[in-house]
């Protein structure tokens, strides 16, 4: 087997004991300083892997929150139209006028029988929209379905809210 080629340096008379160590000894420094660069490379690229990966789990799960709340909208909206189906009231069209604001803050108005417009006053029941038509609920009826979608309700006067008006 042939020689390595410091012992073929130490026989040639080229380099001496003292000069093959101070070689090795370098060799070994730069082997472990290298090893120690390429370690934090590693480290730096795993960091940066565990961040992507946990601003990606924040991305999903602020996805996932907002996809739950519109499904929960979605469910109320539709538990609002079926509460309403099935506990409106016949609307009997009339010659008094019944004023209420809309969404849009316009004054709206519907004709009602005597009857109904002091209801509708006094807070015992409620005008609401299904289907696009004006319907009459109860205001136990209203109370559910302002817990759930508030749009729906469009005329309601809360009872604990009436002043005593002796006029």
């Amino acid at each position: 087997m042939g020689l390595s080629l410091q012992e073929q340096l130490l026989n040639a008379g080229l380099v001496d004991k003292k000069q093959m160590k101070k070689a090795d000894h370098e060799k070994r420094v730069k082997n472990r300083k290298k090893r120690k660069i390429g370690d934090s490379f590693e480290d730096r690229d795993k960091l940066r892997l565990q961040q992507q990966q946990a601003e990606r789990a924040k991305q999903d799960q602020k996805l996932n929150a907002e996809r739950n709340q519109q499904a929960q909208q979605k469910a109320d909206q539709a538990a609002a139209q079926q509460l309403i189906a099935t506990n409106q009231l016949p609307v009997e069209e009339g010659d008094v006028g019944y004023h209420y604001v809309d969404a849009g803050g316009k004054i709206k108005r519907i004709l009602v029988i005597q009857d109904i417009a002091d209801k509708l006053a006094n807070g015992r029941i409620g005008l609401a929209m299904h289907n696009g038509e004006f319907v009459l609920v109860s205001a136990e009826t209203v109370m559910k379905v302002l817990k759930r979608d508030k749009d729906l309700i469009l005329a309601y006067n809360d009872p604990a809210q009436i002043e005593d008006d002796p006029y």
